[in-house]
């Protein structure tokens, strides 16, 4: 929680019992509404920091709570009261959430410097909008790493039924700051049985990068497979954009590392002065250090505020929309050797597995994309029934939470009218050009 979170819950408190040093508030009644109001307060505060809830939902959360427990509320003019509000703000939410893919297209039309989309159909370019600027990857530079692993295992050089130990894993997992998608991904294998005496096999591994985008799965490949052979390969594959990779979650260590005894806006100062050649260096060498077991990072829970965190973004590995369009199509259209291109098919292809629905609708569909707390990417490619095959990549950088929930509402909506209906891809081309 921010200093302005425990300022306003101090507040409520402070205020709530503020009264009571008059004799004359000390009734039953406002001692109960009292500590009802501090325990909501204190369950805010266990769900934010224990539980990880969001603190605006907590916080809605709690205001529920306060109406459902007092007892004024079921009075005939409060319910009146209540139910107004809240079939207004449904009827709101109602027209504000509804399946609308040209919010996405307005954001495109409205934001030109910090997005781009690129679309082609059957091999021919029908959409390139500010598609060779290079933008943050976030997860999605989740994609050639997982080639590079195709490829190891296509000259021999890796078995992908190799046993690794969770524990490897964990020296790379840092609380707090991959949405639960290690976790989840750990269920996952849990549930169906792939876990044996704490070892899981290599491919599952790279399955649960892609699939889920763990992290820490991410950071212990990176090691395996070597930094330098998958930026050898990204050359190889002409992604002529694309900038290093270098590991993704020890950057997160970099304002702890250089803290001492800054304030935050000092340490924001010191990071956005750090040349990206340094601050690589640095993270590769907190890498090693995760990977040597010398940093505790088991009693470690991500807390820097968003403006921190926000330099971690923007100095993520980047490459243009155009780079990752022709990486899809390098999956799509089987030209990887045929080892490593079945295995792009079985990583990538994990929407045909969760969802049954697609298999009546396409042949192959393969996704991977990327976000964090201003970035909302998706790199995708999909083959229908017919043999028709279309690569979308869409990257948005800079966006605030607001941009953020409603791109992700209505991105599927986006891409789906585009890749099945020839009308609307029509209409984003006119738009956007």
């Amino acid at each position: 929680m921010t200093s302005w979170a425990w300022i306003g819950l101090s507040g409520i408190v402070v205020l709530t019992l503020l009264p009571f040093l008059s004799k004359k508030q000390r009734s039953k009644e406002k001692i109960r509404e009292a500590v009802i109001t501090i325990f909501i307060v204190f369950s805010i505060i266990i769900a934010v920091l224990l539980f990880h809830v969001n603190y605006i939902l907590a916080l809605i959360l709690g205001f529920i709570a306060f109406i459902l427990l007092d007892k004024k509320t079921y009075t005939k003019k409060r319910l009146i009261i209540y139910g107004g509000i809240v079939l207004i703000l449904f009827v709101t939410a109602s027209f504000i959430f509804r399946d609308n893919p040209n919010y996405v297209l307005n954001h495109l039309k409205n934001n030109p410097d910090t997005t781009s989309l690129f679309v082609a159909r059957n091999g021919e370019e029908i959409i390139s909008y500010q598609a060779d600027i290079v933008r943050p990857l976030a997860s999605t530079v989740k994609i050639p790493i997982a080639i590079e692993y195709a490829f190891q295992v296509e000259e021999g050089l890796l078995d992908c039924q190799q046993l690794i130990s969770l524990d490897e894993l964990n020296k790379f997992y840092l609380k707090g700051t991959d949405g639960n998608a290690h976790e989840e991904w750990l269920k996952d294998i849990r549930a169906n049985n792939k876990v044996k005496e704490n070892q899981v096999t290599l491919h599952e591994i790279v399955k649960g990068m892609i699939t889920y985008s763990s992290n820490a799965n991410t950071e212990f490949l990176l090691h395996l497979l070597g930094v330098s052979e998958i930026n050898k390969r990204i050359n190889s594959l002409g992604l002529t954009d694309h900038e290093p990779i270098y590991p993704m979650v020890s950057p997160l260590l970099i304002p702890d590392y250089i803290a001492n005894e800054s304030s935050k806006d000092e340490i924001i100062e010191a990071l956005e002065a750090m040349p990206i050649e340094r601050y690589r260096e640095l993270a590769t060498d907190l890498s090693n250090r995760m990977e040597a077991s010398d940093i505790d990072i088991e009693s470690y829970f991500y807390k820097h505020p968003l403006d921190i965190q926000k330099i971690w973004s923007d100095r993520l590995p980047g490459a243009s929309a155009s780079d990752y369009a022709r990486l899809l199509a390098i999956i799509s259209n089987d030209e990887l050797p045929t080892e490593a291109a079945a295995i792009m098919r079985d990583v990538m292809e994990w929407l045909m597995e969760f969802n049954e629905a697609n298999h009546d609708v396409y042949a192959h569909f393969g996704s991977k994309g990327g976000s964090t707390a201003f970035i909302l990417n998706d790199a995708l490619y999909a083959e229908d029934l017919d043999g028709n095959k279309t690569e979308i990549v869409l990257f948005t950088d800079q966006l605030n939470l607001w941009e953020n929930i409603m791109i992700g509402h209505n991105m599927n909506s986006f891409i789906g009218n585009i890749i099945g209906n020839e009308t609307y891809r029509e209409e984003v081309k006119q738009e956007l050009n």
